[in-house]
């Protein structure tokens, strides 16, 4: 279970620029969930994301996950349940290191350190099975510098090192926004096959109205720091794109999304 209780931040207190960008967040997901959060810029979509990966502190709120208060914890403690995938390839990866480099780092995210053998042999074959089921070619290219790929494959990548040590909370940060139709469709196949099969609770924003109604068990629509819309099951399976720019409009938001 995830847990956020009221949730509050806001930007340059005090000041003429003061904005409210979280307003008092309630947010449960069960086990499993995969929500997709919608709503305009300035909505508080980044901000919810950045308050449950500790990117922000709060002023006020909790963040529990299994039970246990992640609320003080900053980003590197918070590792060891909670991964995201940004939106910038760039990121969520180490372009000097290797692509297997890069997962044996990943791999060894919020675990106790000690000294030994980052890669192995079984480490590798290990790392070439979870790459080939992307089928982008990853798998044979363990010693290619990661600087050297593409943005699709480096996506790719910083999807499989995102999920491979099960976290407890995934979040994909609009991961899919900055690359070209094919490869995005590619990485988001990638995306649902990996969540499906580890059964992995999931936060994913876009701004894609389309793809936030394809994908995932709940929607979440939110505007001005709140949470204004909040469906799952058989409600969200009868949404249409339709109803949801309504939905917008009589909440008067100005948002387009594609």
């Amino acid at each position: 279970m995830i847990e956020a209780r009221g949730l509050c931040k806001a930007f340059h207190r005090g000041s003429a620029d003061e904005r409210l960008a979280l307003d008092g967040i309630d947010l449960a997901l069960a086990p499993g969930d995969f929500a997709v959060v919608i709503g305009s810029n300035g909505a508080g979509k980044s901000t919810l994301l950045n308050a449950l990966a500790g990117e922000v502190v709060l002023d006020s709120g909790t963040v529990a996950v299994d039970g246990i208060d992640l609320t003080r914890l900053p980003t590197h403690r918070r590792a060891r349940w909670i991964a995201r995938v940004f939106q910038d390839p760039a990121i969520g990866t180490a372009g000097t290191l290797t692509i297997e480099e890069n997962l044996a780092v990943a791999e060894s995210r919020g675990r106790t350190r000690s000294l030994g053998m980052a890669l192995s042999t079984a480490g590798r074959a290990r790392y070439r099975e979870l790459l080939a089921g992307i089928g982008l070619g990853l798998e044979s290219r363990l010693t290619t510098r990661v600087s050297l790929l593409s943005g699709g494959q480096r996506q790719a990548l910083a999807l499989v090192m995102a999920v491979m040590g099960q976290p407890s909370l995934l979040l994909l940060d609009e991961h899919t926004a900055a690359l070209d139709p094919r490869t995005a469709q590619a990485v988001m196949q990638a995306t649902l096959a990996a969540v499906t099969d580890a059964h992995l609770t999931t936060l994913m924003v876009t701004h894609n109205m389309g793809s936030a109604l394809a994908y995932g068990n709940r929607l979440i629509m939110m505007r001005d720091g709140r949470i204004v819309l909040d469906v799952a099951g058989a409600e969200k399976a009868a949404l249409t794109v339709e109803a949801l720019i309504a939905r917008f409009h009589l909440s008067d938001d100005k948002l387009l999304l594609a």
